[in-house]
């Protein structure tokens, strides 16, 4: 990944998918394995021109359009009150300012809560309560299809460090003069 954040999401949303690339009056169908961002330049595989034209690997300078044809992601505006809670979502959390602010300012948390079709939020949260609290009625969310099984998975793997936290937790005993930890907020997005 770069520190630049839209490289990384052009790169999460391309790399590794099947993909239409459009440039100058012809059309590229195939797997995209790398944006060069700089140039603007994709490097396909197994390539398909016009539908006619087999080619293996190419390398296409500035195109005008790329697109997913069979994207894995499915985003979709949602009112952030017909959203809820994962069932074993119990961990206290409240927004940061920032991220609160930032909703308000550009409509949108920086990114896509993760939601079964049902309205229920698997990881987001924290970007879900920021996005109400700053008074948005909706919100693009990243909807998924699953079983129950596969969303406490994931809904386990999104918040280890929370759960983890909350179990060494009641793991031990209380004493009043215990140390807590000051390093502020934790990254994780519960």
């Amino acid at each position: 990944m770069t520190n630049n954040p839209f490289h990384d999401s052009m790169d999460r949303a391309l790399q590794g998918k099947y993909a239409r690339v459009v440039t100058e009056g012809r059309t590229y169908e195939g797997w995209v394995e790398r944006v060069h961002h700089s140039r603007g330049s994709v490097v396909m595989h197994t390539v398909t021109v016009d539908d006619t034209e087999e080619l293996g690997s190419v390398f296409i300078r500035t195109p005008d359009v790329v697109e997913v044809i069979k994207p894995q992601k499915r985003v979709e505006w949602w009112d952030v009150n017909e959203l809820q809670p994962f069932p074993d979502h119990n961990l206290e959390f409240e927004p940061k300012d920032s991220m609160i602010r930032s909703c308000y300012r550009n409509q949108y948390a920086k990114s896509f809560p993760v939601v079964r079709e049902d309205g229920t939020i698997i990881n987001g949260h924290k970007r879900i309560k920021a996005a109400h609290v700053a008074g948005l009625d909706h919100h693009p969310v990243e909807v998924i299809d699953v079983t129950d099984e596969q969303a406490a998975e994931l809904f386990a793997v999104a918040h280890r460090s929370q759960l983890k936290n909350t179990s060494d937790d009641a793991n031990e005993p209380e004493a009043e003069d215990s140390v807590q930890d000051t390093s502020g907020d934790s990254d994780q997005d519960s």
